[in-house]
């Protein structure tokens, strides 16, 4: 069973960078780990070529003999015989006579073979080292401080990496735009962590070596779920033979993540090599670092939730609206636009400009007031973002179309007016302008501007008049 959120559009004006940085670590040490079955072939060939494998499993079958596991002993003796490799590996994987075998108790100093032994054993140590999946992955009965985190970035096969890093790719951006570079690199490293912890505290689990980005973006995903709560987002889901994408909320996804991770551990896959339980501590240890982030924001999810949802919902409506527009239904389209910006008050001037076309085609005056007062806000918010002739349109929409502004955007609609070339437009405006005491300074300074405009075109009969506005005193 596979459940994923499919992608939203990344903003790349705020690339992802913790997520970015991420990814490229997990290349790096994958590059890394490319010359470790190299690396590894010469330390187990100098293991057996220098006489140390048989030295230590003759004391390991004995040791199994006086523990009377005559049983394991004679199975291990056979395994020995046909396959070297993982006989050694089945002696490695007990800790306790591993402990005792490097503290010098199981072959002592004591016999004359000791120094011989001792030098090889450190050689071979030496070498094993350089294997870095071996030395920075997580052994759960041995953990170490760095193999907590450092097993993070570590990756099987290149199937397992872009797998890895794929999922990480598709949740990543959309939760570290909400939570911050530095907020998304501690849950990742947090999530890692709580992952690692059922390897730590049950190391008999059956995996000597834990790795992968696996856990840690587990923690991610089900962040991504409890950031989202009970909104629904899209889904791509595959099941058996059937998939396709469903438009769920995204915390019910949560507990059936949860349930699949134990459903494959304990039932159907019982036998493999994936950590289940590190997936599930994963998501486990997300959704909790999101809750108390959620918690400590009062319930609120981040604004970048409330953006998309905001979104989302405008491109419903225009796609609806212009469902309406290639039928011909001019006055349902507009009213798809009125509903979308009563409700979700969009600044883009784009969709502004697309209400007062669509308005004009329904022909409904009401509709048409209300259109170019919004364009005018809009203009007035971004002056470059609104074409002057379609301005200067809007500002002749008749009673009802003029909204309320301050002095400075009615100046800065000015200026762009006459910047335009929209001087009819611009001295309308001017002269309606002029008589409110409260825009007469801003109106002053841009009669003056278009005086000059007038004056190097030739049209002195048309600045002179503007020329004395501009030289009028301000009435107290």
């Amino acid at each position: 069973m596979l459940i994923l959120p499919l992608p939203a559009r990344p903003d790349w004006s705020r690339p992802p960078l913790a997520t970015l940085l991420i990814m490229l670590l997990c290349l790096l040490a994958f590059f890394m780990q490319g010359s470790d079955d190299q690396r590894y072939a010469q330390a187990w060939r100098f293991y057996q070529q220098s006489g140390t494998a048989q030295l230590e499993m003759t004391a390991y079958l004995a040791e199994l003999e006086r523990q009377q596991k005559t049983e394991t002993a004679t199975k291990l003796r056979r395994l020995a015989a046909a396959s070297p490799i993982p006989a050694y590996q089945e002696m490695e994987n007990d800790s306790d006579f591993m402990r005792r075998l490097r503290g010098n108790r199981v072959i002592t100093p004591e016999r004359a073979d000791y120094p011989l032994w001792r030098n090889n054993r450190s050689h071979f140590e030496k070498l094993r080292q350089r294997v870095v999946t071996e030395n920075y992955a997580l052994n759960g009965q041995e953990p170490r401080l760095v193999t907590l985190f450092t097993h993070q970035f570590l990756h099987g096969d290149i199937m397992h990496l872009s797998g890895n890093l794929a999922v990480l790719f598709i949740v990543g951006y959309t939760v570290e735009a909400a939570l911050g570079p530095l907020g998304f690199l501690a849950l990742y490293l947090l999530g890692g962590l709580g992952s690692a912890l059922p390897d730590v505290l049950l190391p008999a689990t059956g995996y000597r070596l834990s790795l992968g980005a696996s856990g840690a973006i587990s923690a991610v995903m089900a962040a991504y779920l409890v950031l989202f709560g009970r909104r629904r987002i899209n889904f791509f889901y595959w099941l058996l033979f059937f998939f396709g994408t469903v438009r769920w909320p995204a915390l019910i996804i949560l507990p059936i993540w949860l349930a699949n991770e134990l459903l494959q551990k304990f039932v159907l896959d019982r036998g493999g090599h994936v950590n289940y339980l590190a997936h599930f501590a994963g998501f486990l240890s997300g959704a909790l670092l999101i809750g108390a982030y959620r918690w400590h924001h009062r319930g609120r999810s981040a604004a970048l939730v409330h953006r998309q949802d905001t979104e989302q919902a405008i491109e419903a409506i225009r796609r609806q609206a212009e469902k309406y527009v290639a039928e011909m239904q001019f006055g349902p389209a507009a009213l798809q636009y009125r509903k979308l910006f009563a409700e979700h008050r969009p600044t883009a001037p784009a969709l502004a400009a697309e209400y007062l076309r669509i308005a004009r085609l329904a022909r409904q005056p009401e509709l048409q007031a209300e259109a170019n007062r919004l364009l005018l806000k809009a203009a007035a918010r971004d002056p470059q973002s609104i074409a002057p002739d379609l301005l200067a349109e809007a500002l002749n929409g008749g009673p009802g179309s003029t909204p309320r502004l301050t002095p400075a955007q009615w100046e800065s609609l000015l200026g762009r007016l006459i910047d335009g070339q929209q001087l009819d437009a611009a001295e309308r405006l001017l002269l309606h302008l002029f008589a409110h005491p409260e825009t007469a300074a801003a109106t002053r300074r841009q009669a003056h501007r278009l005086a000059q405009v007038y004056s190097a075109a030739g049209q002195t009969e048309r600045a002179a008049p503007l020329l004395r506005l501009a030289a009028r005193p301000t009435v107290p």
